[in-house]
């Protein structure tokens, strides 16, 4: 079995630029799943697969020439790709959150931009990110 290495992950904006350069990024896809009682569930509490959501975020290293590609509050689609084949990545309609700058003064790291998100759409999976669950989709 050949294992992916994220060491060549990315992230392309809505016109198909690479948000360059990112030390990571990270999307976590969620559902709320809300519980319930009814007169026949014998006491307990059941759940029914609820409305689906996801945030993520990603940092961004700033170099003498980048200029931050968003703005808080920017409305966009990102192409989140695992690997350099460009066949594994979730496409993801997103909202930017937040936007920080983190400077190490003690250890002189280079300086970090962390940008988080919220998705605003259904999430597109393709390749081996694409779920066999059965579910309702992404």
């Amino acid at each position: 079995m050949a294992y992916i290495s994220g060491k060549t992950g990315t992230i392309l904006d809505t016109s198909g630029n690479p948000v360059n350069p990112i030390s990571n990024w990270k999307l976590t896809k969620t559902s709320n799943n809300p519980a319930f009682a009814t007169n026949d569930s014998g006491g307990s509490k059941t759940r029914v697969a609820g409305v689906k959501d996801c945030n993520g975020s990603f940092d961004l290293k700033l170099d003498s020439v980048l200029v931050v590609p968003f703005d808080e509050g920017d409305a966009v689609t990102l192409h989140l790709h695992v690997d350099d084949t460009g066949l594994n990545y979730y496409v993801v309609p997103v909202i930017i959150d937040s936007i920080a700058v983190d400077v190490d003064i003690n250890d002189g790291a280079g300086i970090t931009v962390p940008i988080a998100f919220s998705g605003t759409g259904a999430i597109v999976a393709y390749g081996v990110l694409i779920s066999t669950g059965g579910g309702s989709g992404s």
